[in-house]
């Protein structure tokens, strides 16, 4: 019996600590699983809240997807262009018996900023304002001279038309546009004129018809028949622009036919008479003929002859070498001139040829061109007449001389000499074959 309690206590104290081990294993093994647990349960809600931040996020960044494709395809419809002009001009008119040599010196600048619309996928619309050339809105400039008192420069709309092309054949512009005939660097037609009302034109490969209904003065007024005499420009262009290798032929035939010019007032004449004021007639822009025929009839200068000209051009471009070269003839006859009183003669005819070597127009690359035109009085309606050439008057000749050069993309500088001629068949013994040179130096940028 001894033995057996011996050999029971031996075996208690052998197996009694790894007993007590095994049970302090086992609660800390409860407390690791149930830390683990805990921290399981913590990750879980974590993930949970990830998951939905990361829908939110989702979500946020969808709309913002969706608002920058919206503002994409809304800008997209819409191209922005515009350019800025510094000139320094000096303008000399040679002296006679009666005036003294006249010598102008200026700076002018000019702005345009415009937009282009794509409105669907056939029609698109251009809006451009620019500045104001004088107080009026002159159609003939968008200059704007320094040294007003620094007063503030007028902007005016210089286009806002739309424009419809269902097909490569045919489109029709409406508004005030640019002008949609074929033209060449001729001065019969200043740059800055912007017509207004309809033209349409049709294109088959290489030829192209053209047909123009434009609004120049609206009458309204009660009193004066003349005064309900609207003017318009009712005109038709057909022409060909064909590539003859690495060469291409533009020629071009039209027709200008300007409704209710004869008899209409331009200015008051020194000779007295009922008319005191201009305008009572519904003068055209400037009060002046700009060089056109006359006639005084009750203290008024009134325009002689209606206007229906015909005009004929022909440009060749082609390069010689590297270099891109252009030469061009122009004409112009007035159908409807009456015999001039002074001359007894029609001085209905205009021509104008001229040259360009070269283009100024990628950075470091220059161009040089020439251009002589001679115009009589009644050839070229003087309302349209480019308004630096021979002090933009008909009935001048000479040349016109012009340089340019770019130093640097989208930035040009330039400088056109005119060297004319003015009063060649009309104006007194003392006035005619008037020298008269002006002289432009430009700093174009374009953005």
């Amino acid at each position: 019996m001894n033995k057996t309690l011996i050999s029971s206590a031996i075996a208690a104290l052998l197996v009694g600590p790894t007993a007590w081990a095994q049970t302090a294993t086992l609660d800390q093994v409860a407390r690791d699983l149930a830390e683990i647990k805990a921290k399981n349960e913590r990750l879980e809600a974590e993930v949970e809240y990830l998951k939905e931040n990361a829908k939110g996020m989702r979500k946020e960044h969808a709309v913002e997807a969706v608002d920058v494709a919206n503002l994409k395809t809304a800008t997209s419809k819409f191209t922005w262009s515009g350019d800025f002009r510094y000139r320094n001009e000096q303008i000399k008119t040679a002296a006679n018996s009666t005036v003294d040599e006249y010598t102008r010196g200026r700076d002018r600048i000019r702005l345009r900023l415009g937009v282009t619309a794509k409105i669907n996928d056939t029609v698109t619309g251009r809006f451009q304002i620019a500045t104001a050339g004088g107080a009026t809105g002159d159609p003939r400039s968008t200059n704007q001279t320094l040294g007003e008192d620094w007063s503030r420069k007028s902007v005016g709309i210089d286009l806002a038309y739309v424009d419809w092309k269902p097909n490569d054949t045919f489109n029709l512009t409406l508004g005030k546009m640019p002008q949609p005939w074929t033209r060449t660097a001729s001065y019969f037609w200043d740059g800055d004129i912007t017509p207004e009302g309809a033209a349409a034109k049709l294109t088959f490969g290489s030829f192209f018809v053209g047909g123009y209904y434009d609004w120049l003065n609206e009458r309204h007024t009660s009193s004066a028949a003349g005064s309900r005499s609207d003017t318009k420009l009712v005109g038709a262009q057909v022409g060909m622009k064909q590539p003859l290798g690495k060469t291409t032929l533009t020629v071009a035939a039209g027709y200008f036919d300007i409704t209710n010019i004869e008899d209409q007032q331009v200015s008051v004449s020194a000779t007295p008479g009922t008319c005191t004021a201009a305008g009572n007639n519904g003068t055209f822009f400037g009060n002046a003929s700009n060089g056109n025929s006359t006639y005084v009839f009750g203290g008024c200068n009134l325009l002689q002859s209606d206007f229906a000209v015909i005009n004929a051009l022909a440009q060749l471009d082609f390069s010689i070498g590297a270099f891109p070269m252009a030469v061009f003839v122009d004409y112009m006859q007035n159908s409807n001139a009456e015999a001039n009183a002074a001359t007894g003669k029609k001085l209905d005819s205009a021509m104008a040829v001229g040259v360009t070597f070269n283009k100024a127009s990628a950075p470091k690359s220059w161009e040089v061109s020439a251009v002589y035109q001679q115009t009589e009085a009644d050839s070229v309606f003087g309302q349209f007449h480019d308004s630096d050439f021979g002090d933009g008057k008909t009935d001048t000749s000479g040349f016109a001389l012009k340089g340019a050069f770019a130093p640097a993309a989208n930035w040009t500088i330039s400088g056109t000499f005119f060297i004319n001629e003015l009063n060649n068949d009309l104006g007194s013994a003392t006035t005619k074959d008037l020298d008269y040179e002006r002289l432009q130096l430009d700093l174009n940028y374009k953005f």
